[in-house]
């Protein structure tokens, strides 16, 4: 039940970015720390998972 927990962790990283789309360069620290754990949990899934929750809509 490993991925569904790292499913739900990362859907909850990409809705508490600050500036989720990246049209406004928001680089604050705050940003810096979600984007970096949210990079660091997708790049642990295998990567068709990882298309799925980036590209998904």
């Amino acid at each position: 039940m490993g991925w569904k927990r790292d499913r739900e962790e990362i859907r909850q990283l990409m809705a508490a970015r600050p500036d989720p789309e990246g049209k406004h360069g928001n680089e604050s620290q705050e940003a810096q720390a979600v984007n970096a754990e949210l990079d660091r949990k997708l790049r642990a899934q295998p990567v068709w998972r990882r298309g799925r929750f980036l590209y998904d809509d």
